[in-house]
């Protein structure tokens, strides 16, 4: 069982001192996840060296469950190898399955930003000249309540 008030202070502490942060001026990929119902967006840039995560930063136009996600997640996978890091987000995802309707929405746009990252990782090493790469969510944080 989670320690609930350690959550709550990492929680705290994410959201008082988001970690990464930020945009990258120089990277080797940059990744978009969007949610295409109300705009929001996150993007991450990984500055990487061979296999391994050397730096990342993302920054996020959306609400402070994104800032706060994205500042956990990112900490998660800083310094890991892409399938280290694979990892955290295929856990990260699962995590979010029985998650409210916003914190799903949110982790969802932090973990698709960084595949698109992979993605746009993937596609520079084939010659193909892209800025960045973008993934839509699946899921609104819209509740029916709001809509």
């Amino acid at each position: 069982m989670p320690d609930i008030e350690a959550l709550k202070e990492e929680y705290i502490d994410h959201m008082m001192n988001p970690r990464n942060y930020g945009k990258l001026d120089y990277y080797s990929a940059k990744g978009i996840g969007k949610n295409p119902h109300n705009n929001e967006l996150v993007e991450t840039f990984l500055v990487m060296e061979d296999d391994l995560i050397v730096d990342i930063k993302f920054q996020a136009i959306g609400c402070m469950s994104t800032i706060v996600t994205g500042s956990i997640f990112t900490d998660m996978i800083k310094s890991e190898t892409i399938m280290e890091a694979e990892s955290v987000m295929e856990d990260f995802i699962k995590g979010l399955e029985n998650a409210p309707a916003e914190t799903k929405a949110c982790g969802e746009m932090v973990a698709k930003s960084f595949m698109a990252a992979l993605v746009n990782l993937n596609n520079r090493a084939s010659g193909k000249e892209e800025d960045a790469y973008t993934l839509m969510i699946s899921e609104d944080c819209l509740t029916d309540e709001e809509a």
